[in-house]
């Protein structure tokens, strides 16, 4: 009796899980190849913006001001679409920093008119307007792009419409991947930067994805978004550099260069007492500190200790100028090879210098950041040296441009 009853709870026990064997085998119902499920419209990208009042006023409202319309309504484009609200978390944060300052709120009317009869604040003014249309216009995306189209790897580089700035996108992930009609999709959408290392990119995800309008694809970001990825504030409080006075004289310089080729360059680098450039990189030589191009840079060995500076000199080639602001920019790749410590130095004679200006724990926040530096300076020389005595710990240095600049002075 006991050995008949272990049998059939043997074999109730194997039928069971047969049973279960064959339904957890069995393809459910509702599982169908994976497919881009997509929401349309009729309405070109433009139109399709303006029937969501409400929501999306302060983006139409630049792509007018700025005269982009047509990108929204002629060309095929993809477009990642800030809400009011990735505005307005924009202009608080700016307008913090400008009460700190005891300076009044603005709005994005104030910003992108671009003039005022103050002459102080006229090329601030200018250089803010530009600076907001630089921003939207990285957002419209040339291509038409879906979110199937960042699934591989890590994604894909993407190029804004305009300015033809590097932008990237990845999808995230897809919600019940290989369902029938199932499961959202969220594109990462990145600044680059210009910068080839992830960790310096700011980055933002979308809230709906591929809404095919009738002349493009349009991805809207998460409504925590703030417009301009981290740089709207730092860009509208940045006091923009005055006229760079280096430029007019290399364009000078290479003028009589053409008729005179034995000309002395008016630039040179000294690293540990003797002349040095190019050793690093041949193509990245100091002459690339001036050639008004953020995105070329000068390299060069670098010993830590005032006994061992990087000492650049530019000797004016049409003669002595007043210089009362410079700028230095930082480069593409490692930050510790950023500057951290410098003196400023002019010379009438090249021989005999006067301090005019040094900086400590200066710190770039960002690849291809500027830097500008005012000091007090009436007297025009024809040699400027900057000794840079310290970086940020790297056996390389590097930095990208160095201007030498005159702003006026107003009573």
């Amino acid at each position: 009796m006991k050995r008949s009853n272990f049998y059939s709870k043997y074999l109730v026990a194997l039928l069971l899980g047969a049973l279960i064997f064959q339904v957890g085998c069995k393809r459910e119902s509702g599982y169908y190849k994976q497919e881009n499920i997509n929401t349309g419209t009729d309405l070109n990208m433009y139109d399709y913006l303006k029937s969501k009042a409400g929501v999306y006023d302060s983006l139409l409202f630049l792509i007018d001001a700025f005269k982009m319309k047509s990108y929204l309504t002629d060309s095929s484009v993809t477009l990642f679409a800030p809400s009011n609200s990735s505005f307005q978390t924009a202009l608080l944060n700016l307008n913090n920093i400008r009460r700190a300052q005891n300076k009044n709120a603005v709005f994005l009317k104030d910003i992108v008119v671009g003039t005022t009869s103050v002459k102080r604040d006229l090329a601030k003014k200018k250089a803010d307007s530009m600076n907001l249309d630089t921003m939207v216009s990285r957002y419209i995306i040339r291509g038409l792009f879906k979110s199937a189209d960042f699934s591989v790897g890590d994604g894909r580089a993407l190029i804004a419409a305009r300015s033809a700035f590097p932008m990237h996108g990845r999808r995230l992930y897809a919600d019940a991947q290989g369902w029938q009609n199932g499961g959202s999709e969220v594109i990462e959408f990145a600044n680059t930067k210009r910068s080839v290392f992830v960790p310096n990119w700011a980055t933002t995800s979308t809230s709906s994805v591929n809404i095919q309008a009738k002349n493009g694809v349009v991805h809207l970001l998460e409504p925590d978004h703030v417009f301009g990825f981290d740089e709207f504030s730092r860009r509208l409080t940045l006091i923009p550099p005055p006229k760079n006075l280096i430029l007019d004289d290399m364009a000078a310089y290479k003028k009589a260069l053409v008729e005179n080729p034995g000309l002395p360059k008016p630039f040179s680098v000294k690293f540990n007492g003797t002349y040095e450039d190019g050793q690093v990189s041949g193509g990245e030589r100091i002459d690339k500190l001036f050639d008004n191009n953020i995105l070329t840079k000068f390299i060069a060995r670098f010993l830590e200790g005032n006994n061992n500076p990087i000492k650049i000199t530019y000797s004016f080639y049409s003669g002595p100028q007043v210089a009362n602001v410079y700028t230095v920019s930082s480069a593409n790749d490692v930050k510790n090879r950023d500057p951290k410590a410098w003196v400023l130095e002019g010379s009438l004679d090249g021989t005999n210098w006067v301090q005019l200006d040094t900086r400590q724990d200066q710190d770039f926040n960002s690849r291809f950041e500027t830097k500008i530096y005012d000091f007090p300076n009436t007297v025009a020389y024809k040699y400027y040296r900057l000794t840079v005595v310290s970086n940020l710990g790297d056996n390389l240095f590097q930095i990208s441009e160095w201007s030498l600049n005159y702003r006026e002075v107003f009573d």
